[in-house]
């Protein structure tokens, strides 16, 4: 009798950084197309907690950077990712498998069908700074994003402005913030934005993988 190896359930649960070149708010959460034709970013990911079988994942951090021609859902994109270099061996694994899709249950699911070229992960000296709208994060010879609030141009005064999606495949609620610095300059992608798109949302994703 053949054995049919098990499944391995994972959980993690934790901030989702996001920025990007487009205006704030950016359309692609509004299945509209990107401000300026093409959509290039980094996205970063701090777990507060998880686990991927017996390893747990709590206090890491990865990177995604990636660039398309056109909208996201067109397809023909390209991306980097980026592990904690704390992580072991076992936990690099781990992470590995989620956020190339491997295991199933992530954002990464959808993402990675969109790509026509995807560099295995790879490890990398990084930080996450965890404050709402004002979160941040730095990867050595990777690049950063610093997110800062949305101001009235007016007044001055921090404005306020979420997205709530029911069906979400990241997460429910999208806090909008401003990317006050996205940079990217890893040998794939190479690209610096001031005052575009930026937003944080707590996420909570589980599943299954080898």
């Amino acid at each position: 009798m053949q054995r049919v190896k098990s499944k391995h359930k994972w959980h993690l649960r934790g901030l989702y950084l996001d920025s990007c070149n487009c205006d704030w708010g950016c359309p692609c959460q509004f299945n509209a197309k990107p401000t300026y034709g093409n959509c290039e970013g980094l996205s970063a990911i701090h777990i507060s907690e998880g686990k991927y079988g017996n390893v747990k994942l709590d206090r890491l951090n990865f990177i995604f950077v990636a660039s398309w021609p056109g909208a996201i859902h067109e397809g023909h994109g390209k991306a980097s990712v980026y592990i904690d270099n704390k992580a072991t061996d076992e936990q690099f694994d781990a992470l590995s498998k989620i956020v190339t899709g491997e295991a199933k249950g992530s954002a990464f699911d959808v993402y990675g069908k969109t790509l026509d070229h995807f560099r295995q992960p790879k490890r990398a000296k990084m930080a996450f700074h965890a404050n709402g709208i004002k979160s941040r994060v730095e990867a050595e010879g990777i690049g950063e994003a610093h997110l800062e609030p949305i101001k009235n141009p007016v007044t001055g005064k921090v404005h306020q402005v979420a997205i709530v999606q029911p069906k979400g495949f990241e997460a429910t609620r999208l806090d909008m913030a401003s990317s006050k610095l996205l940079l990217a300059n890893d040998g794939l992608l190479n690209f610096k934005y001031e005052g575009t798109y930026g937003g944080v949302q707590k996420i909570s994703w589980k599943g299954t993988g080898p």
